[in-house]
This record gives structure tokens, sequence and C-alpha cells, in this order.
């Protein structure tokens, strides 16, 4: 089957309506939710966040940046998005040829502030399983995604911020190596089954992303002797037939990241938060031109409507590429399609990221967008929330499109 014609399929079925919101607001006993965080097994060599220089890189990429206990649980923030802070997704890495640093593959534990080397390697390592034939000298990162995670809350529609997910993390990655002043490449010449074998899943976890820093050099590389050993990512696990299918059909991003130029520092990085509360007054003149900019730049994956609820700076209306194309009255109607999210009407912009096609890709390649929005935002010290809950066809008909939305975002004060 087309893949096209089952990412249409994907959207039609995920898609939110009064119903489908209403039978997902049921109650929900978070004593059952799955665990969120991966563990390997604690005999295995590591290294702790913060004890090498080297690996500075990987860990400003994911962290736990706050904690506090609700009941009895620990709640835990990342450095990256997640909806519900689900955190459908787990980070790898392999590393060759760094000074002072063992050669293997490692497991990303952000909990447990660690990398937790998985399986050494020397002639031998993941390149031959991503389509590359000699060893590559640098970075390897692998993104997967934990369906279940997310699908224990928001059933189907999880393959979207299972995506979305993805796409911040890739961000996150893209935020670090800027800081560090080195590039990435987006690898996709693989096959994500074959893959997956060799990284030691089961159904429960599949790789969606894979980045590189560093370049191949003339030694060619063998494959790995055997897959990595099994852990399972959650405590308990259900199968979902329509999750599967899509994931099988379209998971792995294939295209490569825009260039975006936006301003970032690591302290934006570790204070990056989802503003759930923004204050009434609008941006100053200086701050929205910058974030409009940004939101104007033309991407070829999407267009994205700013609909600026405000006119302190320019006059109230739904914009795209920077012309006025439709004005409002108030917040209260955009406020409505976002499933009643009050809080959205003190915002003083709400970005809506659209495509003429639905895809895994589309999706991570927006979410990618949004961390850098998130980012240019913190660092001016403004507050921005990515939004996945929409009706959809309502939003389509509000903003006079028939393109997908894939993404919403939220911009202010804080």
């Amino acid at each position: 089957m087309d893949v096209c014609i089952v990412m249409n399929e994907v959207y039609e079925k995920t898609a939110l309506t009064r119903k489908s919101v209403a039978c997902l607001s049921g109650y929900l006993d978070w004593n059952s939710q799955p665990r969120i965080f991966k563990h390997y097994p604690s005999f295995l060599f590591g290294y702790n966040y913060g004890e090498k220089e080297q690996l500075h890189i990987i860990e400003l990429a994911r962290m736990i940046t706050s904690s506090q206990m609700i009941g009895s649980k620990p709640y835990h923030r990342l450095n990256t998005p997640s909806a519900g802070n689900l955190h459908p997704i787990e980070l790898y890495v392999q590393i060759r040829a760094i000074k002072g640093i063992i050669s293997g593959i490692y497991h990303v534990d952000a909990s447990e502030n660690k990398l937790v080397l998985i399986q050494e390697i020397e002639a031998d390592g993941l390149e031959k399983s991503l389509g590359l034939t000699h060893k590559l000298e640098g970075m390897i990162f692998l993104i997967s995604t934990v369906p279940y995670r997310s699908q224990w809350k928001y059933g189907d529609r999880a393959i979207r911020y299972c995506y979305q997910d993805v796409g911040h993390q890739i961000g996150a990655i893209e935020a670090s190596a800027t800081i560090h002043k080195v590039q990435t490449t987006i690898l996709s010449d693989f096959d994500a089954k074959h893959l997956n074998q060799w990284m030691g899943f089961k159904d429960e976890e599949s790789i969606c992303a894979v980045m590189s820093i560093g370049s191949e050099n003339t030694k060619e590389v063998k494959e790995l002797s055997k897959p990595l050993i099994y852990v399972a990512p959650t405590d308990y696990s259900e199968s979902n037939l329509f999750i599967a299918n899509a994931l099988a059909k379209e998971g792995v991003l294939k295209s490569r990241l825009p260039l975006l130029e936006y301003e970032i520092n690591e302290e934006a990085i570790l204070k990056r938060r989802s503003c759930r509360a923004f204050n009434a007054s609008c941006l100053e003149k200086e701050d929205f031109d910058s974030m409009i900019a940004l939101l104007s730049k033309p991407l070829s994956f999407m267009q994205c409507y700013s609909i600026v609820l405000k006119d302190d700076v320019l006059e109230k209306g739904i914009y795209l590429n920077g012309e006025r194309i439709k004005t409002i009255e108030n917040a209260d109607a955009i406020v409505n399609l976002l499933v009643g999210q009050s809080f959205l009407k003190n915002a003083t912009i709400i970005a809506v990221m659209c495509s003429k096609s639905f895809s895994a890709d589309k999706l991570m390649l927006c979410a990618n967008f949004a961390h850098a929005l998130y980012l240019q935002a913190q660092s001016k010290e403004l507050a921005f929330t990515g939004i996945g809950a929409f009706y959809d066809e309502k939003l389509k008909e509000y903003l006079g499109t028939q393109e997908h939305i894939l993404y919403v975002g939220a911009l202010g004060k804080q």
C-alpha cells in the first residue's frame, strides 16, 4: 500500500473531534502509568554526567532539568518537551575514536544522569546497519520511540506525539551541536526493521531517527557479531496494531534538516519550559518582530499560519507569509479549537504549522522547528508552548485551508 495513503489514513483516524475528546477524557489511574525511563542492568559500565567533558554534548541533548514529588511518584521534567510529560522516546549513542572514552554503543539514561555502555566496539559497529561501509569517527545518535508510554493516555493519537517527541529530541541534539560548534548529518539509508534487530529491540520500541557528528575514515567496518542485549523499555505494554503498522510503513526521518537561524545559549537549553500561564501584556516590538521573522521563514516542508491575538504591534488577525489573510475579533474562537485550553487567551501569537501531505517525516521536522521556537523564545525570556491537541477539521475551516494541521505553538510573555 502507498505510504501516502497509509499516512492519510493515520491523519483521519487520529483527528480530534468533540466526541473523540470526550471519549478520551474519562478517569485515568496514574498508578497504572507505564514506566517512562528505560534502564539497562546496573552491572554495566558507564560514565556519569559531568564525568567527561567530551560527553557534554550528549548530556546537554537529553537531561532532567527539574524534579519534584507528586504524591508518592517522582515527576521529572526534561530539556525536551513531551505531550503529557510521558516521554515516549529513548536515546542511544555510538561513540568511536574519541580520546579518553571507550568506543561503544551507549544508552543515554537521563533519569540516572548516566551514559551506560551496552557493548564495546572495535572493528565492528552499527555503521553497516546504517548504510555506511567505513568506521565513523565521532558520534552516531539513534532516537527510538516507545509508543505505549503515550498510547496509555492518548490512544491512537499517540502516534503523532511519538513523532513530535522524536522531532524535539532531534532539535535538542541540533541545539547542543550548535553550542559545541559542530554539525550534524541525518542518516536515512537503512532498513529500520534490520536496525531494530541489531539494537536488541522487540515490538515495543523502534528507531525513528539517526544523526551523526563526525566523519568516516578509510577503514572498513564489520557488522556487530550479535545483537545488543534486550531490555524492556517499560514495565508493561499492550500491543496496538494500528500504531505498529504506521511505524512499519513510515517511521524513519528521511529528510535533511532545514537551516534554522535562531538565538541559542546553554542557559536557554537548561531553562526551557512549556508555558502554562502567559502574562496578559503584549510582546515588545523587537521581540515580536524577531519571532514573527522565524515563524515566517519559508520552509519546503510546511507553511506556518501566525494568529496574532493582540494588536499592540500588528493588527489582530491570521497572517501567512507576512500578509494578513483574515481578521479576528478575539481569542475565544481559536482557544475553543485548541480543546478549550483557556490559558492560551493571554498568548500573543498562536502558530499553526500545516502541510499539503501528512507524514512521519513532516511531524518530526515540524517539532524540530518548534524546538527552535522554544529556544529562541527562552533566550529572550519569552514564553512558548507546543500544543498537540486541537480539533483538526474545525481548525482547518477556521484557517480557510485544506492542508493538514501538523503542530500548533503559542508564544507570549512569561
